[in-house]
């Protein structure tokens, strides 16, 4: 025997099987026999074998199960067969759920699900919900936690809105295991809303306002809002009804008065709501004020308008009504100083905002007093007239100027100088000085980087400089209206700048210079100034023709003397040199004077007359003879008519050539005696000197090169004739 527990136990649980079989004898008990069948026909479980019990009945399924067991004991007694029914069961879900028993169609229902899930086995439970109406299944969804909202059902399946107001709703939910199901259901009533009127706009207003009113209905079915239907009853401050359909209307306050507003609604299902009033107090209108602004001027003191840049006026307003009322027309008249109208202007105002109007251009008269008066209309009531406002549109005069000096210039064209009388003449113009205007001057002068200052106030007036620079005139010239103008002029007072011109060295040729005889010469150079200004400054330059470089210079010296000398050491002799001067006046320095050139030749000669050495010692032996000394009484500068002259020159300065000439037209060319052109010699002879009368006779050694020529001369003197001797003595 045996027991099983529980005998009825769910598919997903578990059977406990405990064996009680013995025997009387308490003989051992060696073999068991056990069957399981299911349903009466299926054995799913058998065993023969030692002690043991089946498994879990609850694995094979839902089902009745019949166990039986027999057993024997070791003498191979066998016992009876004992048995014991199982049931294995899947349980059902069990649907349940609660919710309102009245919504309305905007409602989202939530659901209140009850269901156990997962159900008594531990299955997980699926859901279903259905609206049942008339008969008919809807389907609403599968949720656990499931909203309800009727608009969906219109929406989804065609009901109209007046159809689903009803009591005839039910709302079935099936749970299933997927086996095993159940349903629970509901009975629900769908309700209707009634439309909430009410009136938006105020409840007062003046005469001829107009009036927007607004409906102000609400509908809490949402899905009736937008379909309202609108009516509105009216009756005026005469008794006098209207009816208007329409969502607002727009009130026309022609009469003062009361006037009584009724208002309902009625929705899509065909409910009407409250009815909604409103009691409207019309008071009488009141006429608007305007203000004038613009022009600021009075009579006493009236704004002066520039023709030229603000032209006929602009008049600005300021507008006001006690009910606020826009602006729609407006009226401006204007008048003479003799209280004679000369414009009116009347313009309407559709926007409600204008507050200016600007007077056409050349609509007035210059020069003449007019005053301006406005009014503004509103509501069928013009205000009245404004406050006063008065001016005067003055032609500005126009600037101008002449500038000439004594010497002709015109000063707004080219510079002018210190030494010039410079006549400023006005010209200015004004076109209301017919009607009694007049003009001022007033002339401004003003250095560049300096202040400005008054130069003058005739029209016309005469100014010298005595500075250079650039200089700013700025004219003004003012009406009895105090319009002014004015007009600028740069006046440049330019230096004539000084001149040099070189006056020694002469030369203006590169390749004839002047030769000087000194390495330390004195550049000399005029001056002339237009202006009459000293020279302050000087500056110097010699230089090298050969290499283009400055050999000497001044450097800069404040100085007034005219010449400079070149420091010594610094020139090279038969060396080309030009000399560049430049001069300051004070403001300006001169332009380079043009170049002069010079060179430095130190060209010198030294001529020497003397005897052939046999003449010499003819001399010699005759002074012995008469004086027993060799150089008396013949000196040696004294010779023999018919003697040879041996002529030497002793030159620097390196000479082309060495001439001499002697009393009676006699000459020859000397001949160097080496390259450096320091010694020449010569011998001069003629057949004839045998004839030179006794007393002097004069040499002239003449030294020349490209530069320079040089002389020198030697008197000798002829005693005597040469055939007085023995013999005579010529070189060949």
């Amino acid at each position: 025997m045996f027991t099983v527990e529980p005998s009825i136990v769910s598919y997903r649980k578990a059977t406990t099987i405990i064996d009680k079989s013995y025997d009387p004898d308490n003989d051992p008990l060696d073999t068991y026999q056990w069957s399981v069948v299911k349903d009466g026909w299926q054995t799913v479980w058998s065993y023969t074998g030692g002690a043991s019990t089946p498994p879990n009945i609850a694995s094979y399924g839902v089902g009745s199960y019949v166990l039986t067991l027999k057993v024997r004991d070791n003498r191979g007694l066998w016992s009876g067969a004992y048995s014991q029914t199982v049931k294995v069961m899947n349980h059902p879900p069990v649907a349940n759920f609660i919710m309102p028993a009245e919504i309305y169609r905007d409602d989202a229902v939530a659901i209140e699900n009850l269901t156990p899930n997962p159900d008594e086995d531990g299955d997980n439970v699926m859901f279903t919900w259905n609206a049942k109406y008339r008969g008919a299944n809807y389907f609403v969804g599968n949720s656990s936690s499931q909203k309800l909202t009727v608009q969906n059902l219109i929406n989804l399946y065609g009901f109209t809105p007046k159809q689903v107001v009803d009591n005839l709703w039910e709302l079935h939910l099936t749970a299933t295991d997927g086996s095993l199901s159940s349903t629970a259901a509901r009975s629900f009533r769908v309700l209707n809303h009634a439309p909430a009127a009410a009136i938006q706009g105020p409840d007062t207003a003046n005469q001829f306002d107009t009036i927007q009113y607004f409906s102000a209905d609400l509908d809490a079915d949402t899905a009736d809002q937008g379909t309202l239907r609108y009516f509105w009853q009216v009756t005026d401050s005469s008794g006098q009804i209207k009816s208007y359909t329409t969502p607002n209307i727009t009130m026309i306050f022609s009469e003062t008065g009361t006037y009584r507003l009724e208002h309902w609604a009625i929705d899509q299902i065909g409910i009407k709501s409250n009815i909604a009033s409103l009691d409207i107090n019309v008071f009488p209108n009141l006429a608007p004020t305007m203000i004038l602004n613009r022009p600021a001027g009075t009579v006493a003191n009236p704004t002066i308008l520039d023709a030229e840049l603000q032209g006929d006026p602009l008049i600005e307003w300021t507008y006001s009504d006690p009910e606020n009322d826009a602006q729609e027309k407006y009226r401006l008249e204007f008048f003479t100083k003799d209280s004679i109208l000369a414009k009116s202007v009347e313009n309407s105002d559709l926007t409600g905002w204008v507050r200016q109007y600007q007077v056409p251009n050349l609509t007035f008269e210059r020069f003449e007093y007019f005053t301006v008066y406005g009014r503004a209309y509103s509501k069928l009531s013009w205000s009245e007239p404004s406050n006063e406002k008065t001016f005067i549109i003055d032609n500005p005069p126009q600037p101008g100027f002449t500038l000439m000096t004594d010497t002709g210039r015109n000063a707004a064209v080219v510079p002018i100088y210190r030494t010039d009388k410079l006549t400023i003449q006005g010209t200015a113009s004004d076109p209301d000085i017919p009607s009694g205007d007049s003009i001022s001057y007033s002339y401004y002068l003003k250095p560049f980087g300096g202040s400005e200052g008054l130069a003058g106030s005739q029209s016309t007036f005469t100014k010298q400089f005595s500075t250079n620079g650039t200089f700013i005139l700025r004219q003004v010239v003012t009406d009895s209206l105090g319009l002014s103008r004015e007009l600028m002029q740069t006046i440049t007072v330019a230096n004539r700048i000084p001149v040099a011109n070189i006056t020694y060295p002469a030369s203006s040729s590169q390749t004839v210079p002047t030769v000087t005889n000194t390495l330390t010469p004195v550049i000399k150079w005029g001056y002339q100034d237009e202006d009459g200004d000293e020279q302050q400054r000087y500056k110097v330059r010699v230089i090298n023709l050969t290499t283009g470089a400055v050999t000497a210079q001044s450097g800069e010296q404040a100085s007034s003397v005219q010449e400079w000398k070149v420091p010594a050491a610094v020139l090279t002799e038969n060396q080309k040199y030009a000399v560049e001067v430049e001069v300051y006046d004070g403001f300006s320095w001169s332009g380079i004077s043009p170049r002069k050139y010079f060179m430095v030749n130190l060209l010198t000669v030294q001529g020497g007359v003397r005897h052939t050495a046999e003449w010499n010692t003819n001399r010699q032996t005759y002074n012995m003879k008469k004086s027993g000394t060799a150089e008396s009484p013949r000196g040696y500068s004294v010779f023999w008519a018919g003697e040879s002259f041996v002529l030497r020159a002793d030159t620097t300065g390196m000479p082309d050539s060495v001439e001499v000439s002697m009393t009676g037209g006699y000459h020859i060319l000397l001949t160097p005696s080496d390259s450096s052109r320091t010694v020449w010699n010569g011998e001069l002879y003629n057949s004839s000197f045998e004839r030179l009368p006794d007393g002097p006779v004069t040499f002239t050694f003449t030294a020349k090169n490209a530069f320079s020529t040089k002389m020198d001369t030697v008197t000798v003197t002829i005693q005597g004739n040469w055939q007085d001797y023995f013999q005579s003595h010529r070189i060949k």
